[in-house]
């Protein structure tokens, strides 16, 4: 997935399509920062969001005839929500691109997402409700682990090469700092947001 989105973004530029980040103004450096923030506000939530549903065995259930054993919370419409809204936002900083500094974190959005959501297994693999072990979560757990971390690998080296280079050519670490700044803006906004809507 990292490849695609490098390939992507190289294609982008070789074939001469404008991208939004950058050479299009404000509104287009706008939207690609927004993007990064969004995604990384819709993983957070997405994580806090599926801990209480595994809780309940991870399953819920609304509505119809018959007696449920597990209903769903009142929140549970953030899970898709949020899925639907990252999953918008990364393509459009596709489209985006990284802007005249050339620096952006959505790849590791894919790697994140996984990886998040793969601790929740693996942790509730073995503390699964009602005591024991679970098999189920723990194959979902690993799996989950290897679909984000071996992007994560591959992400790693063009990163690298990338940082190096900046600071050869005394272009400093600004554009990462800044993008890590608003993934962490999105990860405690999230926070605060779920923690309001469960109470």
């Amino acid at each position: 997935m990292v490849k695609h989105v490098f390939s992507f973004q190289r294609m982008q530029q070789n074939a001469g399509i404008p991208s939004m980040g950058g050479g299009n103004g404000w509104k287009g450096r706008a939207l690609f920062h927004f993007t990064i923030f969004a995604v990384a506000f819709c993983i957070t939530t997405l994580y806090h969001a599926m801990r209480p549903i595994m809780r309940l065995g991870g399953m819920v259930a609304s509505g119809g005839p018959y007696a449920i054993d597990h209903p769903a919370p009142s929140w549970v419409w953030v899970m898709p929500l949020s899925i639907i809204i990252g999953m918008i936002c990364f393509f459009l900083n596709m489209f985006t691109g990284p802007g005249d500094d050339g620096i952006n974190l959505m790849p590791l959005a894919w790697p994140g997402l996984f990886l998040s959501l793969g601790w929740n297994f693996l942790e509730f693999a073995f503390a699964p409700p009602g005591g024991g072990f679970s098999w189920a979560w723990l194959i979902c757990g690993v799996v989950f682990v290897l679909m984000g971390g071996l992007p994560l690998i591959l992400a790693f080296k063009p990163i690298r090469e990338k940082i190096k280079s900046r600071l050869q050519n005394g272009a400093g670490l600004g554009a990462y700092a800044f993008q890590w700044l608003l993934v962490a803006g999105g990860i405690v906004l999230a926070m605060v947001f779920f923690n309001q809507i469960v109470t």
